[in-house]
This record gives C-alpha cells, sequence and structure tokens, in this order.
C-alpha cells in the first residue's frame, strides 16, 4: 500500500513536527521536572491514548472530524491554552521542595488524564491527524489501515521524542539541591504558560 519515498516522507515529517517544542512536549517536561520520571511516563501514557483515539476518528471518519475541527476550533484552542496555563500557575505558587514534591506530585492515574486532556485540547493535533494524515494515504486501497498504520508511526516517533525530553528533565531535577528545586517547579510552570500562549496564539490553518 505505502512505497519506501512515502514512508521515508511521512517519517522524516513526523520526526520534525514531533521534536519541535509544544504543549505536549511542555507537559512531559513539567512532569519530569516536578515529579520524575513516573510522573512523565504517566503524563505520556496520557498524550498516547488521546493520540490513538485522534487516529481511529480519522480513520473511521475522516471527513467528520474535520468538519468539527472547523467548527470547534476556537472553543478547543483557548481551553487548551486556559488549562495549560492552570497547570503552569500552580507550579509557579507552589514553588516547592524536593521532600514537597515528593509528598504533592500527582498521582499516577491524574497524570495519565492530563496527559490526555493536553492532546485533546491541542487543535494542532487535530489538524495533524486530520489534514496530515491523509496526504499520505494511497487511494487505490482502504484509507482506514493506512491511517491507522501512518498515525501509529507518528505515535512510535512522538514516544521516542517525548521520552528523550522526559530524562533531559529528570537528569536536570535529580542534580538540582534545595536550593534550585523551587526553580525548578518555577521553569516547569514557565513552559506551561508559554506553551499556552502559543497555544492561544495560534490561528486555524
Amino acid at each position: 500500500m505505502t512505497d519506501l519515498p512515502t514512508l521515508l516522507t511521512f517519517f522524516a515529517a513526523a520526526v520534525a513536527i514531533s521534536i519541535l517544542p509544544g504543549p505536549a512536549v511542555s507537559a512531559v517536561l513539567s512532569a519530569g521536572l516536578t515529579g520524575g520520571l513516573r510522573s512523565a511516563f504517566a503524563t505520556e501514557i496520557g498524550l498516547q491514548i488521546g493520540r490513538f483515539t485522534m487516529i481511529a476518528l480519522v480513520a473511521v471518519a475522516l471527513e467528520v472530524v474535520r468538519g468539527a475541527v472547523t467548527n470547534a476550533f476556537d472553543i478547543i484552542k483557548y481551553a487548551g491554552a486556559i488549562y495549560l496555563a492552570w497547570l503552569g500557575l500552580r507550579f509557579i505558587l507552589v514553588a516547592q521542595k524536593p521532600a514537597d514534591i515528593t509528598r504533592s506530585e500527582r498521582s499516577f492515574s491524574r497524570s495519565i488524564v492530563a496527559g490526555f486532556l493536553v492532546t485533546w485540547t491541542n487543535p494542532k493535533a487535530f489538524l495533524f491527524f486530520g489534514a496530515f494524515l491523509p496526504q499520505f494515504v494511497n487511494p487505490a486501497f482502504p484509507a482506514w489501515p493506512q491511517v491507522m498504520f501512518f498515525g501509529l508511526l507518528e505515535m512510535a516517533v512522538a514516544t521516542v521524542t517525548d521520552m528523550g525530553y522526559a530524562l533531559l528533565a529528570v537528569v536536570a531535577r535529580e542534580r538540582a539541591g534545595e536550593a534550585r528545586a523551587a526553580w525548578l517547579g518555577r521553569v516547569a510552570g514557565a513552559v506551561l504558560i508559554a506553551a499556552a500562549v502559543w497555544l492561544a496564539l495560534q490561528h486555524q490553518a
């Protein structure tokens, strides 16, 4: 169904898109800085659940999903921005020390939910799966398995890049002493707030 040049082109595009900082990367970075690798991993699970459900929707009813994106773009965009900004403000205001972080970090399940919400409130994710994936579909073959294949490939790429960012955040967290620990929370919060501003300023493609 897919020739090698098409596959390589998609792979290169998926890497470029996944490696660029955005709401998903910001969420993983913040989780790694404040909660360690476990929290970052849980957040990544949530992000991937969100990605998979979007891919499934695109595969089953592409035109319906694209119409929904057009009609609800502003609502989705601002909801995502508000959610990210709220998380960022929490990190900044708490300004935790290492011992405090251990006691108050989000549970595994709550981190999964947070990652899921970050994906589903990011309109760029809708646009990527709803508009980008179909460009690689061969019309001579059924669309559903092709969309699922390319979507799963993008998920695999995103997992590698997201967890790479998470590991960097965890290393920074572990090397910080008590005097720097509070600043890590502030940095994490600033990253999320910057992502919220970026998200709010995006215009529909």
